[in-house]
């Protein structure tokens, strides 16, 4: 196995877990959202994926939070 052909498997295995990670946590998905925006509201700017979280956590967590 040439070493490209490695870095590849261990790229695809950290991609997988990397997936398994974020449907045990629950976040959605970023580049998801991403192609959501593009393909259904072109007009508007996607954020970036540290204003997108950051928007997440203060929806989730924030002052306005729906809570129990």
């Amino acid at each position: 196995m040439s070493f490209k052909a490695a870095w590849e498997w261990v790229r695809n295995i950290f991609r997988i877990i990397l997936y398994i990670g974020k449907g045990i946590s629950n976040l959605p998905d970023y580049q998801a959202y991403v192609k959501h925006l593009k393909e259904n509201h072109p007009d508007r700017t996607p954020p970036t994926e540290k204003e997108f979280f950051a928007e997440l956590l203060e929806n989730k967590y924030g002052a306005n939070a729906k809570r129990c």
